[in-house]
């Protein structure tokens, strides 16, 4: 059983999905948004971060998701032109009870979900799912002109922080990752993530492979 507690909080809508253990650089620029994060200074609180599902980041007042990502602000720095620019670490997964607009930015009334005690994960779906995520760094590293062995990135042993590991390295849309993001189920959405990685890595894998032999027929 999932332990939840009722609160609060800012809420900021954003064409992306951020996941628990994520960090997100953000520019703020729009007078609502700098009152949210004084706010937040101010009381040593968090927002939440939730996906847009109808309107637009800038102006207005876009629709959110239901579920997002609890963040705590962890570095901000004051740019020209009244901008600051903040990062942004997330915590934990919420619900969106109740929407509310009593200030000049969005709040929500949402149940903030805890870690879930450790569910059982076959053992079977951890060693596929810590290997496809050292295939995949392979790559990205192999794309970006570097040769790898295997992935010297240290992967988390907690199987639900290793299944969000796994959805940052997700490339797909945003329906895909919020779709992960929404499932409760840690085996699920290893299981998610691990059938995205392959394919991704099979594409980059091949697409590499199709570049070195168009280099070489050159020579």
């Amino acid at each position: 059983m999932v332990n939840t507690e009722t609160q609060k909080i800012p809420l900021f809508p954003l064409s992306t999905v951020l996941f628990p253990g994520g960090t997100i650089p953000l520019q703020i620029f729009e007078d609502r948004y700098h009152s949210m994060i004084q706010d937040c200074l101010d009381s040593d609180s968090k927002f939440g971060i939730v996906l847009i599902k109808e309107g637009q980041e800038v102006g207005g007042n876009a629709v959110p998701h239901k579920v997002g990502t609890l963040a705590k602000i962890t570095k901000i720095r004051k740019l020209s032109q009244n901008r600051l620019y903040i990062t942004a670490v997330g915590e934990k997964r919420f619900n969106i009870i109740e929407l509310i607009q009593d200030k000049v930015y969005l709040e929500g009334l949402v149940e903030i979900n805890s870690p879930p005690p450790e569910q059982d994960v076959a053992e079977q779906s951890l060693k596929e799912a810590k290997t496809a995520a050292a295939r995949h760094l392979e790559a990205i590293v192999s794309i970006n002109g570097g040769w790898v062995n295997k992935a010297q990135t240290p992967l988390p042993t907690n199987p639900d922080q290793l299944s969000f590991f796994l959805a940052q390295l997700i490339q797909g849309t945003n329906k895909i990752r919020q779709t992960i993001l929404e499932e409760a189920s840690i085996e699920r959405r290893i299981e998610i993530c691990l059938f995205h990685l392959q394919a991704e890595s099979k594409n980059m894998f091949s697409s590499l492979h199709m570049d070195l032999l168009f280099k070489f027929s050159r020579n």
